[in-house]
C-alpha cells in the first residue's frame, strides 16, 4: 500500500516521521490514528504502538502478483486500479507466454514484468511471481487476477487478517459475499472442487478457486508449488493447511463479465485438479 505519505492524528507525527513517513493533509491519503491505519474504508487495527508499527511495516512490504496470459483487453485497466493503491515497484506482472500485447501494456505502466517464454499455466505464473516477491523481501503477497474479476477494495479487505497477524493465508470468498453475478454452474463446480480440496487439506474452504488471496511471507516460504495449472489454487490451500498456516476466508464480490466468464475452471479442469492433487499426495 502507498504509505509513504499519510494523514494522521497530531500525537503520531513524531512516531511516523521516525519511520520515514511524510505527513500530508490530502483527503485521499491513508489515515493513521491511535493504533490503526484506515484507507478506503478498511481499517487495519492493533492494540499498541508496537502493533501499529508492525501493521505499517506489513503494509509497506505488501507485493501484488498478477498472473497474466493474453490479457491485453483488461490488463491496462486492472493495473491502473492497482497503482492507485500500491506503488508500481510492488506490483509484479507475470506475463505467462502471452502472444498478444499483455507484456507491452504492463511494461508501459512501470510495474515489474517477468515473462515466461512459453505458457506454463496459472501455477507456473504464481510460482514465479511469489518467488520474485520473496526475493524482494515481501512481508505479504497478494495474488490478483488480470481479467478484471476482482475489486481493489476487496484486495484491501482480504489483506486485513494477514496484515494484523491474525492469519497466514486469507482467501477472498465469492461464495461468502455477493454472488448475484456468479452463474449457478460456477457455484456448483466450485463446490465440487471445494469438497475435493477439503479431503486433501482436512479443512473446508468455501471458494478454493478464488484468485484473490493474501499470504504471509512466512507461510509462502513453506509452500512449494508443483502444479503448473489451475490445480495450484487447491494446492496452496492443501500445503498451507499441512504446514499449520492459519487459513481464513474474507467475503468478496463476484464480478463477472462476458470476457471473464470464458476464463477459469470447467469440468475437465476439475478432473485435472483432482488428479493433480492425488499425484501430489503420492509424491510426498
Amino acid at each position: 500500500m502507498k504509505l509513504e505519505k499519510v494523514r494522521c492524528e497530531e500525537s503520531l507525527i513524531n512516531f511516523l516521521t521516525t519511520l520515514g513517513i511524510d505527513i500530508g493533509d490530502e483527503e485521499n491519503l491513508p489515515f493513521v490514528g491511535k493504533y490503526f491505519v484506515e484507507f478506503r474504508g478498511v481499517k487495519y487495527e492493533g492494540k499498541s504502538l508496537d502493533e501499529l508499527e508492525s501493521i505499517i511495516t506489513n503494509l509497506l512490504g505488501t507485493y501484488v502478483v498478477v498472473p497474466a496470459y493474453n490479457e491485453e483487453k483488461t490488463i491496462g485497466k486492472v493495473l491502473d486500479e492497482l497503482i492507485e493503491v500500491f506503488p508500481p515497484d510492488r506490483i509484479i506482472v507475470v506475463n505467462d507466454g502471452s502472444s498478444d500485447r499483455t507484456e507491452e501494456i504492463a511494461k508501459s505502466k512501470g510495474v515489474n514484468v517477468i515473462t515466461h517464454l512459453i505458457n506454463r499455466g496459472l501455477g507456473g505464473a504464481l510460482g514465479t511471481g511469489i518467488a520474485y516477491a520473496l526475493k524482494k523481501n515481501a512481508r505479504i503477497i497478494v495474488t490478483f487476477d488480470a481479467d478484471g474479476q476482482h475489486l481493489v477494495e476487496d484486495a484491501l479487505k482480504v489483506m486485513k487478517p494477514v496484515v494484523e497477524g491474525k492469519a497466514n493465508l486469507a482467501i477472498g470468498s465469492r461464495l461468502k459475499g455477493d454472488t448475484s453475478q456468479m452463474p449457478l454452474i460456477k457455484r456448483i463446480g466450485n463446490f465440487g472442487l471445494d469438497v475435493i480440496t477439503a479431503i486433501f487439506a482436512m479443512k473446508y474452504v468455501s471458494d478454493t478457486q478464488s484468485g484473490l488471496r493474501a499470504i504471509s511471507a512466512e507461510c509462502a516460504k513453506k509452500i512449494r508449488i508443483t502444479c503448473d495449472r489451475y490445480a495450484v489454487s487447491s494446492e496452496i490451500i492443501v500445503k498451507a493447511a499441512k504446514n499449520k498456516c492459519k487459513i481464513v476466508e474474507v467475503p468478496i464480490k463476484a464480478v463477472y463479465t462476458e470476457y471473464s466468464m470464458k476464463k477459469g475452471t470447467n469440468v475437465i479442469e476439475g478432473i485435472k485438479i483432482a488428479l493433480n492433487l492425488l499425484l501430489d499426495a503420492f509424491r510426498r
